[in-house]
């Protein structure tokens, strides 16, 4: 699942700012290059934001599945 959302306009609904500025305060964000490995990201990193404003998540967190 891949989550996209830009950075925060004045247009954009308060929840999309919310959850954009969180991953920011906690780490989870980052911002790259469209030639960027991202595979080579900390684990921490589960979202990333390209230079043109673009949020994709590329890892998720918690328990795996069994």
């Amino acid at each position: 699942m891949t989550t996209e959302a830009s950075k925060p306009q004045p247009e954009q609904d308060k929840e999309t700012r919310l959850f954009i500025e969180a991953l920011e305060k906690t780490g989870q964000l980052m911002d790259v290059d469209e030639h960027q490995d991202t595979s080579q990201l900390p684990a921490h990193v589960t979202h990333v934001r390209y230079p043109d404003g673009t949020v994709k998540r590329i890892r998720f967190t918690g328990p795996g599945r069994r």
